[in-house]
């Protein structure tokens, strides 16, 4: 068994027995965490949201209510939950991986752009801003030390240029994947 079917595994483990199921990817990979939202999806989950802890992603599912599944009395997880035996063939995905095919794709898509929009909503930038001045202080403070002021004040400038320009890359990231959210219908609530 590889590790897709894997993680397949685990996750229908979960969602057998849970009503809300937190899923976490340790390399912060949307698109991973978006194809076992859509693999929750086919057993009756729904995203919730996402937010990032430290490096790692996390996204929250949460069981949609349908009325009239279960008699009363009854769990109506046992009815509807997901069997482990899934975890080779999910519908939409190519066997063995976490890659969607055909219509899945586009579902995946939607809810990868979705994960990104919830994550950066969090503004991880204050720490890439704040790692970004406090290497170039470093930076400005060594080369000052060693060359002069004139040079350290030289370092700064391209230091600094190179900083904001990293920065202006990420406000654009943001701004297209907010767009993609928005013209998608797939704003949050």
């Amino acid at each position: 068994m590889n590790r897709a079917e894997r993680r397949i595994l685990v996750l229908l483990g979960q969602l057998a027995e849970r009503d809300f199921v937190v899923v976490d990817d340790l390399g912060g990979s949307p698109r991973r965490l978006a194809t076992l939202a859509y693999v929750a999806e086919q057993h009756g989950f729904r995203y919730a949201r996402a937010h990032r802890v430290g490096r790692a992603l996390q996204i929250q599912l949460v069981r949609t209510e349908r009325a009239g599944t279960a008699p009363k009395g009854e769990d109506s997880r046992t009815e509807t939950g997901p069997r482990t035996e899934d975890a080779r063939a999910v519908p939409g995905l190519r066997p063995g991986t976490l890659r969607p095919l055909g219509e899945a794709a586009r579902t995946v898509r939607g809810l990868r752009d979705r994960i990104e929009f919830d994550a950066m909503a969090e503004d991880p930038s204050a720490w890439s801003r704040a790692a970004i001045m406090t290497g170039c202080a470093l930076f400005v403070s060594l080369v000052c030390a060693v060359y002069g002021w004139r040079a350290a004040l030289i370092g700064f400038a391209v230091a600094e240029a190179l900083s904001m320009g990293f920065l202006a890359l990420e406000v654009v990231h943001r701004r297209k994947v907010a767009r993609r959210v928005g013209t998608a219908g797939l704003a949050p609530g």
